[in-house]
C-alpha cells in the first residue's frame, strides 16, 4: 500500500538515542516499554499515535519509512542527525538576564525547561548575571534508532473525527458522538468535557485540526450535561483528591495545615 497525502494513519514508535555503544529509550507509545525503561509518565496517554500523511510534522527518516510500509508492518530504522532533528547549533544557546527570568518566576536551575517568546528551551548553565538557555531540540545532533509500527489506516469518517477529538481533549472515542458529513460535522461531548483544564484553547486547536485535515464548512460542538452526571463527576474528583492527599508524605500534610 502506498499512502497518499491526507491519509489518517495510526503508528506506534519507540525512539532510542545512541549513548556510547548502546541505545537508550527516549520516548515511546508503548506503556510496557516506558515502564521497562524507567521513563513511564502516569499523566501521559500511551497507545497508537495519529498522523496525517503529508501534513503531520515527522522527521525525514520516519516519513520516508512509512511511505514504504503496509498496515501491520514493523520496521527498525536508523536516523543520523540529517534525517532526524539536525545538528546541534551553538547560536541557539541564548544568553538571558537572570533578572528577566526572576520577573516571570522561572526557577533558576540547570535542566529547567522554560518558554520564552513561544520557544521552549532548557537552562544549560547559570553565570552571575545571565542564564544560558539551549533552544536546540533535545535530540539535535543525536543518532537515533527507531522501532516503527504502522498500526492501521483510518478509513471511516466518524473515526477520523473521534481520533482528532481524543488527541486534544483526551476523551475516549467511545464517549464521543459524531454525525454529519465532511461539510457539516456534529460532535457531542460528555459532561466530563467541562472539567478539562484550558478547555477553550484545546477546542480551538481541535477545530483548527478539523479545518486543516477535513475542511468542513461548519463544526457544531455540543456538551451534554445533566445534574446526575455533574454530581457523579464531582464525587469522582473529590475521591481522587482524597487519594492524592492520603498519598502525600506526612511532612507535606503538616506544612499545608500550618499554612492555613
Amino acid at each position: 500500500m502506498v499512502f497518499n497525502d491526507g491519509d489518517f494513519v495510526l503508528i506506534n514508535y519507540t525512539i532510542k538515542v545512541k549513548n556510547g555503544d548502546n541505545y537508550l529509550v527516549q520516548e515511546t507509545t508503548y506503556e510496557d516499554v516506558a515502564k521497562q525503561s524507567n521513563i513511564y509518565d502516569a499523566n501521559k496517554k500511551y497507545g497508537p499515535y495519529l498522523i496525517v500523511i503529508g501534513k503531520s510534522t515527522l522527521i525525514a527518516a520516519v516519513n520516508e519509512a512509512i511511505k514504504e510500509m503496509q498496515p501491520g508492518e514493523k520496521k527498525e530504522i536508523k536516523a543520523d542527525p540529517s534525517k532526524a532533528y539536525g545538528e546541534r547549533r551553538e547560536e541557539l544557546v541564548i544568553r538571558v538576564p537572570i533578572k528577566q527570568l526572576k520577573r516571570y518566576n522561572i526557577p533558576l536551575r540547570i535542566g529547567q525547561q522554560v518558554e520564552i517568546g513561544g520557544r521552549i528551551g532548557i537552562i544549560e548553565r547559570i553565570a552571575e548575571r545571565f542564564a544560558y538557555i539551549d533552544f536546540n531540540h533535545p535530540l539535535a545532533g543525536k543518532e537515533l534508532l527507531i522501532d516503527l509500527e504502522v498500526v492501521k489506516k483510518i478509513e471511516d469518517f466518524n473515526e477520523k473525527v473521534r481520533y482528532l477529538v481524543e488527541r486534544w481533549l483526551g476523551i475516549p472515542g467511545n464517549d464521543i458522538e459524531v454525525s454529519g458529513n465532511q461539510n457539516i460535522i456534529n460532535i457531542g461531548l460528555p459532561v466530563k468535557a467541562i472539567y478539562i483544564n484550558d478547555l477553550d484553547s484545546k477546542l480551538q486547536l481541535l477545530v483548527g485540526d478539523l479545518y486543516q485535515y477535513i475542511k468542513p464548512e461548519e463544526v457544531n460542538l455540543n456538551i451534554k450535561v445533566n445534574t446526575k452526571e455533574i454530581q457523579s463527576e464531582e464525587k469522582a474528583k473529590e475521591g481522587q483528591e482524597a487519594k492524592e492527599q492520603e498519598a502525600k508524605p506526612q511532612e507535606e500534610k503538616v506544612a499545608e495545615e500550618n499554612a492555613k
